[in-house]
């Protein structure tokens, strides 16, 4: 469940290190510039996770514009967790919270709690011109002894979970457009093609339809395929909010489906 989870959230400028040094994919990341489409509304956005949209398997809130937000940051958060018998099989609960920069997109910082049958599990990661730094705290349920890493990541700009989904939607998007960039939602980066496929109706909405690749990038910045997520399909609507509509996700544990159930301002 915790990957299930994981899977769903992972979809929704200049390097820290010299020319020579950089990856052959450097040259296919995208503009970090924001495009011209307004900001997102103060809201919070229910979702709920399923298998093959039939089996109900948990939760997922998003909320932008949270308590804490400025003129200049962007507040949001995330929570949720497995339920039902997908609940008894796979106990997992989780709330993320992080700061945006609401000019440039760019994530400041995030913060994550986890926990399911074995530990709990504490992320918080700081983002800054040169570097991802990551502290994760383990403790294990059967021991309740802390297990502490601090993981570096040398490469600027990355974007979060909550920051990605920002980025996407600020721009045109017409049918063919790609967006490519190095994500950091938890304790690992990645890079992430987004291509639009076009536009179509689903829920009985106007959406569009994104295509979502993601690829994981080791300590060399060489990359390997993500085996847990083989293709990912995301639509958001087709209006002014921009919001998610549905993530269909072909992970390693079968067909997961991320569905919004309800839109509320707040």
């Amino acid at each position: 469940m915790k990957q299930l989870i994981a899977s769903a959230l992972a979809v929704m400028g200049s390097c820290g290190i010299s020319a020579s040094a950089a990856p052959s994919w450097f040259s296919d990341l995208s503009t970090t510039v924001p495009g011209k489409h307004q900001g997102i509304a103060t809201q919070k956005l229910h979702y709920s996770l399923s298998w093959k949209g039939q089996l109900q398997a948990g939760h997922v809130t998003f909320v932008f514009g949270a308590k804490g937000s400025t003129n200049d940051i962007i507040a949001a958060q995330c929570y949720g967790g497995s339920q039902g018998f997908a609940a008894k099989l796979f106990p997992y609960q989780f709330d993320m919270s992080g700061k945006i920069n609401r000019t440039n997109l760019l994530p400041i910082s995030m913060h994550c709690n986890e926990t399911d049958r074995e530990e709990t599990q504490v992320t918080t990661v700081q983002y800054s011109p040169s570097k991802v730094a990551v502290k994760e705290i383990s403790r294990p349920h059967d021991t309740g002894k802390d297990e502490i890493k601090n993981i570096n990541f040398a490469f600027s700009p990355v974007f979060d979970a909550f920051s990605v989904m920002l980025l996407i939607r600020s721009h045109e998007l017409a049918t063919g457009d790609t967006i490519t960039q190095v994500i950091h939602p938890f304790k690992s980066p990645y890079l992430a093609k987004i291509t639009v496929l076009g536009r179509e109706k689903i829920t009985g909405k106007d959406a569009i339809k994104l295509n979502v690749q993601m690829t994981k990038i080791m300590k060399d910045l060489s990359l390997k395929p993500y085996k847990k997520m083989k293709t990912s399909t995301l639509w958001i609507s087709d209006d002014e909010d921009r919001i998610p509509l549905e993530l269909r996700v072909d992970a390693f544990i079968g067909d997961v489906r991320m569905t919004l159930t309800e839109q509320r301002p707040l």
